[in-house]
């Protein structure tokens, strides 16, 4: 039997296992071991229809996705090299895969899987270096014996997100992010969680030090640190519509406390500003002593290391709301144009935990964005 008859007949026995399901059934449910080969050949068909033309015609109209980018690669590479300067040794620093296991960002996250290039190959584009490095650090997790190893990745990558952007803010659809990863067991006083946090703070600040070389310029330095847990039991307690406060979560405009007439401090730079009336208005339980616990921890020391920098608790943290798991900060400093922008997240995610089923293992991750942090803190000439 030649090639195409042979094609032809895998193919028949394929469409005659399908049945009467519907498209939807078949795209769904279909195993990809079946479905691929007919994708394939639609797509082989769809192709022969271009030519050149139609090529370029798409790249223009959808130049977000498949255009350079507006700062040159050398700066870029220039860029990651000063992050990776700032860097401790132990971190591995790593060049990973385009691609990622389909499903990666939705099951760890619950990212909507529209947010993401879904490939017709059980694969995605890479849209969130972190979670690819966690997948990685799970790797070598599950083939190391020793438990008290901790395995430290870094990388700078490029992304690409389907959700449209605002052009105006300097934002495409693809684009460069550095990120960081640290994973291991965690303890049962969990100082995995505050050690590493602290460890993570400290590396991006020193990152933008030494990006200060290459002309960026990051004024009036600040470090908003949050445990997400505070907002899941805020809405909990006071009954908050937690669907519009997800809608809104990287809205800057919607102010949470003010919305919903929230009766709590917004922000506080020691737990000494916070008093148990504070809590009992919202009906929440005291948790000053562990607000107090993360002040010695990671503030304190942080503090004395930067004196020059301001750092307090957030309590109105709204993003990474079913995304972090307690633990999260923020960095943010103001531009050259007196803008004030966000330059860093990071924070504890559950995903290590969830990848290799174990309730010992802990995580924390970190990133900041190579291209828009060029942008916005470079000075204009």
């Amino acid at each position: 039997m030649n090639t195409v008859k042979k094609k032809n007949s895998m193919l028949e026995s394929i469409f005659k296992e399908f049945g009467d399901k519907s498209i939807f059934e078949i795209l769904s449910e279909t195993s990809f071991r079946r479905l691929i080969p007919v994708l394939l050949n639609a797509w082989k068909k769809r192709v022969q229809r271009k030519t050149p033309m139609n090529i370029l015609d798409v790249y223009e109209k959808k130049y977000q996705f498949f255009g350079i980018s507006s700062i040159p690669q050398t700066k870029l590479f220039e860029f990651a090299q000063l992050c990776f300067s700032a860097i401790p040794n132990f971190f591995d620093i790593v060049e990973v895969s385009p691609i990622s296991p389909l499903g990666l960002n939705s099951v760890l996250s619950n990212i909507s899987q529209n947010n993401v290039l879904s490939t017709i190959r059980d694969a995605e584009v890479v849209g969130d270096i972190t979670s690819q490095l966690a997948l990685e650090c799970a790797y070598r997790r599950k083939k190391i014996i020793v438990n008290d190893r901790i395995e430290h990745l870094c990388s700078s990558h490029r992304v690409l997100r389907m959700q449209p952007f605002d052009k105006n803010k300097g934002y495409m659809q693809h684009f460069n992010l550095l990120g960081l990863c640290s994973g291991g067991r965690s303890s049962e006083t969990n100082t995995f969680a505050t050690t590493w946090i602290r460890e993570h703070i400290s590396i991006i600040l020193e990152m933008m030090f030494s990006l200060k070389k290459i002309g960026l310029s990051f004024s009036n330095v600040s470090v908003n640190l949050s445990d997400i847990r505070f907002l899941e039991h805020l809405i909990k307690s006071l009954s908050l519509p937690k669907v519009k406060i997800n809608r809104h979560s990287l809205d800057d405009d919607f102010n949470l406390f003010q919305v919903f007439d929230v009766e709590f401090p917004k922000k506080v730079e020691s737990v000494s500003e916070l008093s148990k009336k504070d809590f009992d208005y919202c009906g929440l339980d005291d948790k000053r002593t562990y607000y107090s616990h993360l002040e010695n921890e990671i503030i304190i020391p942080l503090r004395r290391k930067y004196p020059f920098i301001r750092f307090c608790f957030d309590f109105t943290r709204k993003s990474g709301l079913g995304y972090y798991k307690h633990i999260c900060f923020k960095v943010f400093a103001t531009t050259p144009n007196g803008n004030r922008i966000q330059v860093s997240d990071g924070g504890v995610v559950d995903w290590l935990e969830k990848i290799l089923q174990n309730k010992k293992e802990a995580m924390v991750i970190s990133g900041i964005g190579s291209e828009l942090t060029h942008k916005l803190f470079g000075l204009q000439k």
